[in-house]
């Protein structure tokens, strides 16, 4: 909790300069107003989660010992640009877009198993992530994002992995994109090398339907001007470090102090987001969790460091409502996107790949609302309007 602490502090100490830097500026008449640099906003979020109480097997001696199983988890995160390069034709005319951001992020994840002692597993992550797109139809996505694990309160069990995501985007039209490419993800309760495959049918500033494998599947409807609907399944998990403090017969019975713990679930349900600004919105969600798993994999009978782990306690568990809500902010002006879908999409995956690979959707909050348009008036209305406005 104290690395989630220092995150905090970081991040409102440097919003605070920024924001300083930025009035004494402004307050300056004699320096001209510097047009925005990015694309993308400074962004921090927070994210909560939790599920229902359930009772584990009765006859398994590790489930015995368990006796129920309930967990919350609390994340944060940000991502800020650091470069942001436009690449020109002599006649002037951009040709291709390059930016790269700095992300970060912490997980709390609460274990709640009656028969023994609470564990509270964090996981910190730092790292980057870069965007290319060539102008027309193309984004070439990469981001690695080094994270450590740790079962709270005990330092040995400190764990430090990589997760690594790789995404071709072809925007077609503002209508349909389709993406290709490449996960090492540990969303799914163990280590796994995924391929990335999904589509999305629909403007995405509008209603549209987007199946995006192994992130999840959604159909996204706007409800008014500051209101978005989604209805949508996806995969939550992740892969932690465990302090065998309660001596869990697990591997090697003498040598099993620290065990690696998965889990992993699938959400369906309804998601709300409220966007009353372009630098503010949050999402209220709930629904059920099913096909939960959970699982405990020794540390001592791991030989292969790039296979998945063979584990030698797993329990299927029954299903629970879920609630989830978070809040996301954003921070200074940016390069208009205004219906350009290429960079739509650009931000639809910023906003859809979360650092840490904890399963974390913060919405398309920086994708502009469409503007109204703009009625068309009848020539007899405007000559109705001149006569009876006629002085005599």
């Amino acid at each position: 909790m104290k690395r989630f602490y220092r995150h905090i502090f970081f991040l409102i100490s440097f919003v605070f300069l920024i924001t300083k830097l930025s009035a004494f500026n402004e307050s300056d008449s004699t320096k001209k107003v510097k047009p925005p640099k990015h694309y993308f906003n400074k962004t921090i979020y927070f994210d909560y989660y939790s599920t229902g109480k359930r009772d584990l097997d009765t006859i398994n001696q590790v489930s015995k010992l368990l006796g129920s199983y309930q967990l919350s988890q609390l994340s944060f995160g940000y991502n800020f640009p650091m470069v942001t390069q436009d690449i020109y034709n002599k006649d002037s005319t951009k040709i291709s877009t390059l930016n790269l951001l700095f992300t970060g992020g912490f997980t709390s994840l609460k274990l709640n198993f009656e028969g023994i002692d609470k564990h509270t597993l964090t996981k910190t992550s730092l790292g980057c992530r870069g965007f290319y797109s060539n102008g027309k139809k193309s984004i070439f996505f990469v981001e690695l994002s080094p994270f450590v694990t740790q079962d709270r309160g005990f330092a040995y069990t400190k764990t430090y992995r990589l997760a690594t995501t790789v995404i071709y985007n072809f925007t077609a039209s503002e209508y349909f994109s389709f993406r290709v490419g490449y996960t090492r993800s540990f969303m799914w309760g163990n280590r796994y090398h995924l391929p990335y495959v999904g589509i999305r049918v629909g403007k995405l500033d509008k209603t549209n339907f987007s199946v995006q494998f192994p992130r999840g599947i959604a159909l996204n409807i706007p409800v008014g001007k500051f209101v978005r609907a989604s209805l949508y399944t996806k995969p939550q998990g992740g892969l932690y470090t465990f302090a065998n403090t309660d001596s869990l017969k697990i591997g090697n019975i003498n040598e099993n102090e620290k065990l690696y713990f998965g889990r992993y679930e699938f959400l369906s349900g309804i998601r709300l987001d409220v966007q009353p600004s372009h630098l503010f919105n949050f999402y209220v969600s709930s629904g059920f969790t099913t096909k939960n798993k959970i699982a405990f994999y020794s540390t001592t009978l791991i030989r292969d460091n790039n296979s998945t782990y063979k584990n030698y306690y797993s329990e299927d568990i029954k299903g629970s409502i879920f609630v989830n809500f978070g809040l996301v902010f954003r921070f200074g002006r940016t390069k208009s996107s205004y219906n350009n879908s290429l960079m739509y999409d650009m931000k639809d995956l910023n906003n859809t790949t979360d650092t840490g690979d904890s399963g974390v959707n913060k919405g398309n909050g920086d994708i502009p609302v469409p503007a109204n348009k703009i009625k068309k008036i009848n020539p007899d209305e405007i000559l109705d309007l001149i006569e009876t406005q006629d002085l005599y």
